[in-house]
């Protein structure tokens, strides 16, 4: 075995799996080597295994905070996970830096999803270049390997796409003794589609079922992987996009047709009690397995789509405070016992920036026993049905048939859970797509990691100088001998995807006489 010349393929041990030649040339009967595993096709799930554990643990666990913040969804002045750099107002670079304290961030997403890709890489390679096989009980199993690893590849690119500005496309039979060219966000998305569209295909043309140790709690059928994929699939289309030329520009008579087929009820693993299978949403809600009432709040920005008599930024002037800091709200998922509720006291750091105070808290996980924070065992909603069906409604409306988008809506948490009025049938094409958006701020909130950054990414509404996805992370440029760059800051990169190296901090926001704008 070639020994691996970039960091982009990670040197770890997850379930059987290695890649070192070091690790490959020691000879231990009780702990088979990488080449010994990967010739026994029964050894083969094991490998699939570990890589969902490294997937899930590179984009749906630390991700939450920063990313919750950067889009005016959560707010938060506590350091942790980057979320006060992060959400400074005015916005400030990302610090692509190896000495930056909070660098994972950016190196968990980057070296986990490859981790991961290696993983799918080695099985798909066993399977389809070394012709291995698993027959059990004269059952061949080998179509349900290939398509969870297709899956697993597929599901790790298109976070790749949704988060960084390029990076590396490797497959089974790619030399890894050759300098790898970058390719863009779009190709990164290009490259999931095509290995979900893999999976779907093996689950069309056989009958199986992916163990609920895969991915935890959750037995996949063949149906089931087509359902997930195509929900995926239109998740990845949709939310890649940069800005609203480029969701413009997307098909979404596709989207309309992969939503149709896609998910039929709340899709995400079981939480393990903080072992594998958790996530950060817990420090954006009042949770026991989290910061509890010291955790993050609303953003003034959603408190204001729930009450427009708030303001949207919460003032920054040295001792102001809101005239009536109690939402009166229409919707039944504000207020005691509820979704939101209101406290009092904020509990964060006013030397840090009063714009980051806010009323409200998440307290869903206390007063819905479905809705899980991460640290528990309850499912964590990872790709929940009405995020689905708000796809297919904006994929309506934006094909212009505007009755079938009133009657998706109609359909969704705006009227179950909310208890808001019925669009009526005469609602243009404006108001079904701020009601769209409304639930997908509200109903979705701490559901799918960097849900609300990417819709403000692709609609234009992030504040400006906001980044608009990662850069490679500086580690890694390094080893490859790459110049170092970054995104975002007002004065540096006001549009947030002009690459450079300036991460100077600008200072707080301490008054209101420059309100954010966005872009």
């Amino acid at each position: 075995m070639k020994k691996i010349k970039f960091s982009i393929v990670l040197c770890i041990i997850v379930g059987f799996v290695s890649c070192t030649k070091e690790i490959d040339d020691v000879k231990n009967l009780n702990n088979p080597d990488r080449n010994q595993v990967l010739a026994n096709g029964s050894d083969l799930i094991g490998v699939v295994g570990g890589g969902y554990v490294t997937w899930w643990q590179a984009n749906n666990r630390d991700l939450y905070p920063p990313l919750a913040v950067a889009a005016d969804a959560a707010t938060c002045s506590w350091g942790n996970w980057g979320m006060r750099t992060l959400s400074n107002e005015p916005r400030n670079p990302i610090l692509n830096s190896v000495s930056w304290s909070d660098s994972s961030v950016l190196t968990q997403p980057w070296g986990g999803n490859y981790a991961a890709i290696s993983s799918a890489n080695d099985v798909i390679g066993a399977i389809i270049n070394n012709n291995v096989k698993w027959v059990e009980s004269g059952v061949d199993k080998t179509p349900m390997v290939l398509a969870s690893a297709y899956l697993l590849r597929g599901l790790s690119y298109g976070y790749l796409g949704l988060l960084f500005e390029k990076g590396f496309i490797v497959d089974e039979n790619t030399d890894l003794s050759q300098k790898l060219p970058f390719a863009p966000y779009s190709q990164l998305k290009d490259q999931a589609i095509a290995d979900l569209d893999r999976a779907i295909n093996l689950a069309q043309n056989n009958s199986f079922e992916i163990p609920s140790t895969i991915i935890n709690g959750v037995t996949i059928s063949n149906t089931y992987l087509v359902n997930i994929s195509n929900s995926y699939k239109a998740r990845f289309i949709v939310q890649t996009s940069r800005n609203q030329t480029e969701t413009d520009a997307i098909n979404w008579s596709n989207i309309e047709t992969l939503t149709s087929n896609g998910i039929i009820s709340d899709f995400g693993p079981t939480g393990d009690d903080g072992t594998n299978w958790w996530s950060l949403s817990a420090v954006l809600m009042d949770s026991p397995n989290g910061f509890g009432p010291f955790g993050g709040r609303l953003d003034m920005r959603i408190v204001n789509l729930l009450d427009p008599n708030q303001p949207e930024f919460f003032p920054a002037t040295a001792g102001s405070t809101l005239t009536n800091p109690e939402m009166t709200s229409p919707d039944a998922r504000v207020g005691d016992g509820k979704d939101f509720e209101f406290r009092p006291t904020v509990l964060f750091r006013s030397e840090r920036g009063r714009f980051h105070f806010s009323h409200y808290i998440h307290t869903r996980f206390n007063n819905d026993p479905t809705f899980g924070d991460g640290l528990d065992a309850r499912q964590i909603k990872t790709f929940t049905l009405e995020d689905n069906r708000l796809l297919l409604a904006e994929a309506k409306a934006r094909q212009d048939d505007l009755a079938g988008a009133i009657a998706e809506v109609n359909l969704s948490s705006r009227i179950t859970r909310g208890n808001l009025p019925l669009l009526s049938n005469t609602a243009t094409k404006t108001d079904i797509l701020d009601a769209i958006f409304y639930e997908r701020y509200i109903e979705l909130f701490n559901t799918a990691v960097g849900g609300q950054f990417f819709d403000r990414r692709r609609t234009n509404q992030l504040q400006v100088g906001t980044f608009r996805h990662f850069p490679v992370p500086a580690s890694e440029l390094e080893v490859l001998i790459e110049p170092l760059f970054t995104f975002g800051g007002v004065t540096a990169d006001p549009t947030g995807i002009v690459p450079h190296y300036n991460i100077n901090a600008s200072p707080a926001r301490t008054n209101d006489d420059n309100i954010p704008t966005f872009n």
